[in-house]
């Protein structure tokens, strides 16, 4: 076995073929490499040339003279090849002394365990032969984190899994309020449509109201504008919109129809003016009637408040031949009866299916399966599309110059 650099090609051509993150990608590698100069592609090729694992590095100043490096949920690599991962970690650790690396932070895309929406365990993965070598090689395991941590990876991520899965089956393996959602924003014509960059604004306005409902700060606009920059071909905002004065059209016919069946009902009753069941059947469509002026009234009056097209709910989308990542979010709280999230998410999922990708992760949770849990309700939105929770391994650190990693360390908690 090799272990070099890989060119780009090679790197892009192994990306695709074996499970990985979308960070370790070619789009991440040439953005970076033209605009900051901080990447690095390494792996490792077998005695034939082939190349059997690999890993997009980045780079940061750190204690002025040295560099902290980041291992981007990688390496791609079969984690259950002891002596391939051996050799891999042990030729890096050489690599890094080249580079003047101070410490290195590695965070393997490694599920551990896969558990229920509610955190019921359904299976568990042997991965303490892989942790066991890290930590002989000099890599210190930061712990089984629960919760959002502000210089870590998200170590639990909701995933659905999409493979041999019809649309039908997906949408049976919801729950009912979720196929019900979804039902509604068909009926009431809620569309997707795609933005581009120079109207991220749009996007970025109902993001703001996320993090406002939410009480975090997590990104301003320029980082979601570098995304699409850096995942082009690959990144989408999407957006759902609704059209208020077609949906007033629509329920305004519904409500004709309505209108027409009281009368025939009325008439059915005189010819049988002691039918309870016509009785019956009149008052339901005389509260459906009421239901339905009611609606037609709101929708009057939010048309002239706020016009006749409505933006919903937004999302960035990256993704890649393995999955379909649904990693930022917002919606307008004022307009939740239109149910644009569900939309946004069941298109989403299509899309998966139509492009052959079999996993579509909503993404990060906190772990916490309480119902007193910072992110409850977002647990409970992507719990009803069936997704489970995969939790990671973590956060590995090596120190590469030990004496210069703890003064570092000193220096920071003296800060």
């Amino acid at each position: 076995m090799q272990f070099l650099k890989l060119s780009k090609e090679e790197f892009d051509k192994f990306t695709q073929e074996n499970f990985s993150h979308y960070t370790q990608s070619l789009n991440h590698f040439e953005y970076r490499n033209e605009h900051k100069k901080d990447v690095h592609i390494v792996g490792v090729k077998n005695n034939n040339g082939q190349v059997i694992a690999a890993s997009l590095l980045t780079e940061a100043r750190a204690l002025r003279f040295f560099k902290y490096f980041y291992s981007h949920r990688g390496p791609v690599i079969d984690y259950n090849n002891k002596e391939l991962v051996n050799f891999f970690f042990k030729n890096l650790t050489k690599y890094l002394k080249k580079q003047n690396c101070l410490f290195v932070l590695v965070d393997p895309y490694i599920v551990i365990q896969k558990h229920t929406a509610d955190g019921k365990t359904i299976e568990s993965y042997e991965h303490q032969s892989f942790k066991a070598i890290l930590e002989f090689l000099g890599y210190k395991h930061q712990g089984y984190s629960v919760g959002y941590q502000p210089m870590s990876q998200i170590r639990w991520l909701s995933v659905l899994d999409l493979k041999d899965k019809s649309e039908d089956e997906l949408l049976k393996e919801m729950n009912y309020q979720t196929r019900r959602n979804i039902k509604k924003t068909e009926e009431m014509n809620v569309q997707i449509e795609d933005l581009n960059i120079n109207e991220t604004e749009r996007f970025f306005k109902l993001f703001k109201m996320a993090e406002e409902k939410h009480g975090f700060s997590f990104r301003g606009l320029d980082y979601f504008k570098e995304m699409q920059k850096i995942y082009h071909d690959n990144s989408m905002l999407k957006i759902a919109t609704i059209n208020l004065k077609d949906y007033l059209k629509s329920l305004e016919l519904q409500d004709e129809q309505l209108k027409n069946d009281v009368l025939l009902a009325e008439n059915k009753l005189k010819e049988n003016p002691n039918s309870k069941k016509q009785k019956t059947a009149i008052n339901n469509l005389l509260q459906r009637l009421d239901s339905s002026n009611k609606k037609i009234d709101k929708i009057k009056r939010l048309i002239e408040t706020d016009g006749e097209i409505i933006d919903l709910a937004a999302a960035l989308y990256i993704y890649n031949n393995h999955e379909m990542y649904y990693l930022s979010s917002g919606s307008n709280p004022k307009y939740n009866e239109f149910m644009g999230a569900y939309k946004l998410q069941w298109e989403m999922i299509k899309f998966s299916k139509t492009h052959n990708i079999e996993r579509y992760n909503f993404y990060g949770v906190t772990g916490d399966f309480s119902d007193t849990a910072e992110d409850y309700g977002v647990q409970q939105f992507k719990k009803g599309f069936n997704a489970n929770v995969e939790e990671y391994i973590g956060d590995f650190i090596k120190p590469i110059r030990k004496n210069w990693y703890f003064i570092n360390k000193l220096l920071n908690k003296i800060k």
